[in-house]
C-alpha cells in the first residue's frame, strides 16, 4: 500500500471514528417528532442549507428504496447530470452514504466536508436535551456539504426511517417517491400499515409530482397527497410491464431491460420507469436509454449478491419479514423451494426475532445464528435466534463471533447447495469483507459488486 493511500485510510478513519462513534448518544432522546424536525432544520440552516444549493429527489418506503434510489442515480448518471446519491445505512464504508458522479467520496472530500460541519455539531452534542440524533445529522450534513463542494445537479435522497419525522429535510424537492409499504420500524411508526404510511406520505410537499406503484398502504397515501396538493401520480405493475425483459411509460416509451427481471426487481425497475417518466414530463432531458443503462449497472452490494460460487454464497441484507421473504422467493423459488438452503443469520434488536425466523420457516433452512457488536445499537443474541428458530422445528446452532459463524457454514454447505447470509445489513456489511475488503471500497470508490 502507498504512503498515499495509507494518508488516506487514516483521513477516513478519522472521520468514522468522529461521526459513527465520538458524537453517537448512548442513552435515550427525549422523544420530539416535532422538535426533532425543528432541530435538523435549524441545524442545516446554521451551515447555511447546503441541502438546498440542487435539486433532490426523495425516496421513502419500506422495502426497496435503495434499490430504486440507486436505480435514479445511474439513470440520472447516464443522462449526463452530474449526481449525488445518499444512503442509509450503509454496508462496509461511511463512504457509501455519498456517492458523486459514479463513485464514493474519497476519504479527503469526505474530511474536508466534516471540517465545514464539525463547528455545529459540538454546539449542538453540547446539548443534552437534543431531541434528534446528532450523529445522524452530522452524516447527512457530510453528504450534503460534500454534493454542494463537488456541484452536483442534482441529488437523489433515501429517506432513513419514516419520511415525516426523519432527520432528511429541507430539501429543495423536485420528485417524491414511494417504494413498497409494509410493517417495520412500528416502535418508532406506529402498530398498523396505515400509520406507517402516513409517515412515508410525509416526505410528500404542495405541488411536487410524486410516483408510486399500487399496493397496501397507498390510499393513504393517496389521501395526505389531495390533503396538501401533492401531485402524486399511483400506477399498476401491470399497466407498466409489457413483458419480463419489457416496460413501457407514457413519456419515455419502450424500454428494453437487458435481461429478465422478475418479482421485487421488476417492481423496482418499474418505480424507477415511472420516476423518469414523470422528470421527462417535467422538462428533464432523460429517455428510456437511461433506464436501460441503469439496469445494466452493479447493483446495490448485499442485495442478493453472490459472492461465492461454490458452494453457492449470496448476501442480502433483508432484516424484516417483508423483504426476507420477497429474498428467498427470488432465490428458492415458492415454498418449499428446491434444494438445501443454510441461512446464517444475525438480528438487530429493533425487530421480534420470531418474525424473522416465521419468514424463513416456509423454506425449512438449516440456521447459524450469530450475534453483531453495534456500538450504541441493541442487537439480539444468537442463543435467542437459534432458540426460536428450533421451537419452529428448524435445525439451528449458534455461533460467535461472526466470522467464526461464517467458517462453520461454508464447512457445513455442500457444492451445489445455498449459503444465505441475511438478517441485518450490518451482519452482511462485516461479513462482505473476506470477498470484498473494506480497504479496497474506500480507496477504489466502489463496491466491487458485479452481475451474475
Amino acid at each position: 500500500m502507498t504512503p498515499q493511500e495509507l494518508a488516506e485510510l487514516e483521513r477516513y478513519e478519522a472521520v468514522v471514528d468522529y461521526v459513527d462513534r465520538e458524537v453517537v448518544r448512548l442513552t435515550p432522546r427525549r422523544r420530539d417528532p416535532a422538535g426533532k424536525v425543528a432541530a435538523a432544520l435549524a441545524f442545516n440552516a446554521a451551515l447555511g442549507d447546503p441541502q438546498r444549493a440542487y435539486p433532490s429527489i426523495q425516496v421513502a418506503g419500506t422495502s426497496g428504496k435503495g434499490s430504486v434510489s440507486a436505480l435514479l442515480s445511474e439513470a440520472l448518471h447516464a443522462a449526463g447530470l452530474r449526481t449525488g446519491l445518499h444512503v442509509s445505512p450503509y454496508l462496509q464504508s461511511f463512504s457509501e452514504k455519498t456517492w458523486i458522479a459514479g463513485r464514493y467520496a474519497s476519504p479527503t472530500q469526505l474530511s474536508e466536508a466534516l471540517a465545514l460541519v464539525r463547528k455545529e455539531t459540538e454546539c449542538y452534542r453540547a446539548d443534552p436535551d437534543c431531541p434528534a440524533s446528532v450523529h445522524g445529522l452530522t452524516s447527512l450534513a457530510v453528504s450534503y456539504q460534500a454534493f454542494a463542494r463537488a456541484g452536483i445537479e442534482v441529488a437523489v435522497m433515501e429517506t432513513g426511517c419514516g419520511g415525516r419525522f426523519d432527520l432528511v429535510q429541507g430539501l429543495r424537492k423536485a420528485l417524491c417517491v414511494i417504494t413498497d409499504l409494509a410493517l417495520d420500524h412500528q416502535q418508532a411508526l406506529g402498530e398498523t400499515l396505515n400509520e406507517i404510511a402516513w409517515h412515508k406520505a410525509g416526505i410528500l410537499a404542495p405541488g411536487v409530482p410524486a410516483v408510486a406503484l399500487t399496493g397496501p398502504g397507498k390510499i393513504v397515501v393517496a389521501a395526505e397527497a389531495a390533503r396538501i396538493g401533492a401531485k402524486l401520480e399511483v400506477a399498476r405493475l401491470e399497466d407498466l410491464v409489457e413483458s419480463e425483459r419489457s416496460l413501457r411509460f407514457p413519456a419515455l416509451g419502450q424500454v428494453s431491460l437487458p435481461r429478465a427481471a422478475s418479482g421485487f426487481e421488476l417492481r423496482y425497475l418499474a418505480l424507477a420507469g415511472l420516476a423518469l417518466d414523470a422528470l421527462r414530463r417535467a422538462g428533464w432531458a432523460v429517455s428510456a436509454s437511461h433506464l436501460q443503462a441503469a439496469a445494466e449497472a452493479p447493483p446495490l452490494p448485499g442485495r442478493l449478491e453472490q459472492v461465492q460460487a461454490t458452494p453457492r454464497v449470496v448476501l442480502d441484507g433483508a432484516h424484516n419479514p417483508h423483504k426476507l421473504e420477497g429474498c428467498l422467493r427470488a432465490l428458492m423459488g415458492p415454498p418449499p423451494g428446491a434444494g438445501r438452503l443454510h441461512v446464517l443469520l444475525g438480528a438487530s434488536g429493533l425487530r421480534p426475532p420470531e418474525d424473522l425466523i416465521a419468514a424463513l420457516a416456509p423454506w425449512r433452512p438449516k440456521v447459524t445464528a450469530t450475534r453483531l457488536e453495534l456500538y450504541g445499537k441493541r442487537t439480539v443474541p444468537s442463543s435467542d435466534l437459534a432458540r426460536v428458530a428450533a421451537a419452529a422445528g428448524l435445525s439451528a446452532i449458534a455461533i460467535e463471533p461472526p466470522e467464526a459463524a461464517l467458517d462453520a457454514a461454508l464447512a457445513d454447505v455442500a457444492p451445489g447447495e445455498l449459503l444465505l447470509v441475511t438478517g441485518s445489513i450490518y451482519l452482511v456489511g462485516r461479513l462482505r469483507d473476506r470477498w470484498i475488503p473494506r480497504e479496497r471500497v474506500i480507496l477504489s470508490g466502489s463496491s466491487g459488486a458485479r452481475r451474475h
